[in-house]
């Protein structure tokens, strides 16, 4: 049977690490190609290098047109397009889609909660961001969210009802 994404809309850091525990207790079901693990890895580089740095940018050109527009419409719609490419410094280190969620490390899952409390209180500023020409840090935030959302919506929990529904 295939399994179909949640809708799920995160208005805090709190609700990602609320989610990202109960799947981990309770256990997921995938209807995309990384686990938990993954996924909570992929968040934690993304979150980190967004308060951090990533120690590079995109040419400013990119950054204030097309990039802007992206996270413009990700704000507005509250939703990513599945599909995208990920840079690869940004990729789970071992990415293999028969990874299951018997494989997930605690300690990579506990390194991404804690930088989602990272972000709920960073105050800023955005060091060098390298997607956008100083973006507020609030609406960074909300992009942080909407993308930790995006990402773990292709794990449905196991105790989640017929439709998919959950959060």
């Amino acid at each position: 049977m295939k399994v179909e994404r949640r809708k799920i809309d995160f208005s805090d850091g709190n609700a990602v690490i609320d989610d990202i525990q109960h799947l981990h207790h309770h256990g997921y079901r995938r209807a995309g190609n990384w686990n938990l693990t993954q996924i909570c890895q992929h968040l934690e580089k993304t979150m980190t290098g967004g308060m951090d740095g990533f120690g590079f940018r995109l040419p400013w050109i990119l950054r204030k047109t097309v990039i802007q527009w992206a996270f413009d419409r990700a704000l507005k719609k509250r939703s990513l397009p599945a599909g995208a490419p990920t840079l690869k410094m940004l990729r789970p280190a071992d990415v293999d889609a028969a990874a299951g969620d018997a494989d997930e490390d605690e300690a990579v899952i506990n390194a991404c909660i804690a930088a989602v409390r990272r972000a709920q209180d960073f105050p800023g500023p955005m060091k060098d961001y390298p997607l956008l020409e100083d973006p507020p840090v609030d609406r960074w935030r909300d992009f942080m969210w909407i993308h930790a959302a995006h990402h773990l919506s292709f794990l449905v929990p196991r105790d989640a009802d017929d439709s998919g529904a959950n959060s």
